[in-house]
């Protein structure tokens, strides 16, 4: 059941590849040379998808943390200056280097805490399970399930690590940096994209997965159908100021959990990923690596960030 389970996730959620050295240019296609998509900076079109895979930002550095298809990156929010983060993870005397296929969040000074694929096989298990780094992404160590857990979404909130392992479709919290876990799984073991967590409940969790909402009231033991929403992605930085992101470049604001919906905005471009740093300040990061950002609640947008 577990490996069925396994196989059905890696089809829909589409993990990334294992090429560290990712090409500057796009492989031929089959388009016409004037048509086919280009690599830029951070992002190939080329390479597996998906072509992001986390947005945080580290208040120390006054960096945003993208890690994409050619690796992790750390960008200046106000000098835009590009930084790739050649990481290397650990576990016991086994090494391998990590970037290309990088869930990651930040979890205080200085420290981060991630899962995903090795860049190289043989050198560890496919499954990384869960790690933490203590100096900003270079080095990283293995905490736990190892080979076990690929977690695809992590939240760090109500001094908890909320996860999603794609291995065994279940939601994972952690209260002690990630050595142990209580274990959930989600609404109909369907893979889940994103996941938020409400401010003012470490209990009250939504979760959507490519076509649908769900929201839990105790934790995750049992999940409560929200409706369709194509390819949510998620912000919750107030109670009463829950965000989603659509695929169609639609943004909408919950003022009830996800009970019901306001249209707030809209983007050009495909979300990937959302972080909200107020209430109404939220950055958004698209499919080519371009980072949107918002004042006053998602009405309008400006470029943050542009590959």
């Amino acid at each position: 059941m577990r490996a069925a389970a396994l196989i059905a996730v890696l089809a829909l959620s589409g993990c990334g590849g294992d090429d560290d050295d990712a090409p500057t240019a796009a492989e031929p296609s089959g388009l016409p040379a004037a048509e086919a998509p280009q690599a830029n900076r951070v992002v190939d079109p080329a390479a597996p998808p998906p072509s992001i895979n986390a947005l945080d930002i580290d208040p120390v550095a006054n960096e945003f943390l993208l890690t994409t298809n050619r690796g992790f990156f750390r960008i200046g929010r106000d000098s835009g200056e590009i930084t790739q983060v050649r990481g290397t993870v650990r576990s016991g005397a086994t090494t391998a280097n990590v970037g290309t296929s990088l869930e990651l969040a930040v979890s205080g000074r200085g420290r981060l805490i991630g899962s995903g694929h090795p860049d190289q096989g043989g050198a560890l298990p496919e499954f990384l399970g869960v790690m933490t780094s203590a100096d900003g992404g270079r080095t990283w160590r293995v905490v736990s399930r190892l080979g076990e857990a690929d977690l695809h979404r992590i939240v760090m909130k109500h001094d908890r690590m909320y996860g999603f392992d794609a291995v065994t479709g279940a939601l994972l919290v952690s209260r002690d940096d990630a050595k142990t876990f209580s274990e959930q799984f989600t609404p109909s073991g369907v893979p889940i994209a994103d996941l938020e967590v409400d401010p003012a409940n470490p209990r009250r969790i939504v979760a959507a997965s490519d076509a649908e909402m769900y929201r839990s009231t105790n934790g995750g033991a049992a999940w409560k159908p929200l409706g369709g929403a194509s390819g949510a992605r998620l912000a919750w930085p107030a109670r009463d100021a829950l965000y989603r992101a659509l695929k169609d470049g639609g943004v909408q604001v919950s003022g009830d959990g996800g009970s019901s919906w306001e249209t707030a905005g809209r983007i050009d471009g495909e979300p990937y990923r959302l972080k909200a740093v107020s209430r109404e300040e939220l950055y958004l990061v698209i499919g080519d690596g371009t980072i949107l950002h918002t004042r006053d609640g998602a009405k309008t947008w400006d470029a943050a960030f542009k590959p």
